[in-house]
């Protein structure tokens, strides 16, 4: 009995638990407001299960909807939502740890090993810092963000309807949410406003790219600015972590977005019937967007095959680490990359830009893709037994979902509800994270490392 007693104790202290926890708490209240009167309009009721897959999907910043946003919500239900998603988005431990700073001005060793596990950081540091720096370019961007967006909005709506509208698209944008409340087609009546594109593309970005790349960016490109260091002498300050997730954001921006634009080209149902210009920027724009904003500008089941599978490929990877975004990360798929470069050309020590990557960093990675992988099979797996739906349809819905991406061919208004159920279970672990829902749930067996045994030889490949 008291070893039951410890173990609850323990799994209840856990980092992993504290975030599985928030989140679950998070996702249950704002389901019952969701699914109160007060926040839906007149003669519009929304059932508990929808409200539950509305208010999971807006806290695990993903975008999948059963009812069309503006529709089903009224003002208060729309606030509800900008809430979740910026709790989703910066998460419940990083807001509480702010209020904390606020009000006490410190934090418990608990509250930071936790945050520590939240930001995906690998030691503890100046989370004071930390915290009161996210904050400020967390409102700053979006608010920058919501000013933009104003410009058309405002002259399309009106002023109220403008600013509003502005606000939840820069909060649903920079949080990589993917929610919006224009319409039921999402951003494809505007994908001929390129400022609305690019500032939602930025925002996306901003929030994708994950916060600790902003402090060493920041921290490091005053001296360049004020001309005290080249800017190859600025690359090489830069860390291994944000190098790497520099330059994996760039390839999977860019290079997803040429095949786009070339495969889309003269297909009249995406790009075709767009001019160059336009062609250029929903291509860069749906690039960019796939990989966890869930926004579209383009109708998604129109796109080719050939399209729809490279959108696979990006949603499975997502954004960077530590931020807003989902996926298996782009340092994740590097590390594996990297790697199997390195030993397919007999290298055993994996080394990028003179720096080292640890076996414990490789063994990461591959287990995250690995346990990534087979969550994502079992998911559509579930969802071939629980739908009627194209094999590709199912593929994507629940890719969307696990990586919290929020794109869909269709379906999602359709789902029975053990697809409903489906889907919330893995928006829910592809947003906490498949490891830290892993360690939230399982004891640690650290004895086992402590016994060596003679080592056995296994033919593989």
């Amino acid at each position: 009995m008291e070893t039951n007693d410890s173990f609850t104790k323990e799994r209840k202290g856990t980092p992993a638990r504290k975030i599985a926890i928030s989140f679950l708490w998070v996702i249950l209240i704002g389901s019952i407001l969701l699914w109160l009167p007060i926040s839906n309009r007149d003669g519009h009721f929304l059932n508990y299960m929808d409200a539950l897959f509305t208010a999971t999907s807006a806290t695990c910043v993903t975008g999948l909807v059963t009812h069309v946003t503006v529709e089903q919500f009224n003002m208060f239900g729309q606030v509800v939502l900008m809430v979740l998603m910026q709790i989703g988005g910066i998460g419940l431990m990083t807001l509480v740890a702010t209020f904390l700073l606020i009000l006490k001005n410190k934090l418990s060793l608990n509250d930071t090993i936790a945050l520590k596990e939240m930001l995906n950081q690998s030691n503890l540091f100046n989370f004071r810092f930390f915290i009161k720096g996210l904050m400020t370019y967390v409102f700053l961007l979006e608010g920058i963000g919501m000013l933009l967006l104003m410009l058309v909005f405002i002259p399309k709506y009106d002023i109220f309807q403008g600013i509003f509208k502005a606000a939840f698209i820069s909060i649903s944008a920079f949080c990589n949410a993917g929610f919006d409340n224009l319409g039921a087609y999402s951003l494809i009546e505007m994908n001929q406003e390129p400022l609305v594109l690019i500032t939602v593309m930025i925002l996306i970005i901003m929030g994708g790219i994950g916060f600790i790349v902003w402090f060493d960016v920041h921290g490091r490109i005053i001296p360049f600015l004020k001309k005290q260091e080249t800017f190859k002498q600025f690359l090489t300050s830069l860390t291994l972590h944000t190098k790497i997730v520099i330059i994996a954001t760039l390839i999977l921006i860019f290079v997803p977005a040429i095949l786009f634009f070339l495969l889309e080209f003269q297909n009249p149902l995406t790009l075709g019937s767009l001019s160059f210009s336009d062609k250029i920027i929903n291509a860069l724009f749906t690039s960019v967007t796939l990989r966890t904003a869930g926004f579209a500008s383009l109708p998604m089941e129109n796109f080719q095959m050939a399209s729809k599978l490279l959108m696979l490929v990006g949603m499975f990877i997502g954004g960077s680490p530590g931020g807003t975004a989902g996926g298996v990360k782009t340092t994740t798929v590097a590390v594996i990359i990297i790697c199997t470069m390195r030993s397919l050309r007999g290298k055993r020590r994996t080394n990028l830009f003179n720096r080292h990557i640890s076996r414990d960093i490789i063994v990461r990675a591959t287990s995250i893709v690995t346990i990534t992988l087979a969550t994502l099979l079992i998911g559509v797996f579930a969802l071939c037994i629980t739908e009627e739906a194209d094999f590709m349809v199912i593929c994507y819905e629940a890719c969307s979902a696990l990586a919290t991406v929020g794109l869909s061919l269709g379906i999602t208004p359709y789902l029975t509800l053990g697809g409903k159920i489906v889907i919330i279970i893995l928006m829910y672990v592809g947003r906490i994270g498949i490891m830290t829902f892993i360690m939230s749930i399982v004891r640690e067996d650290n004895k086992s490392d402590k016994i060596h045994y003679a080592e056995g030889h296994i033919v593989v490949g």
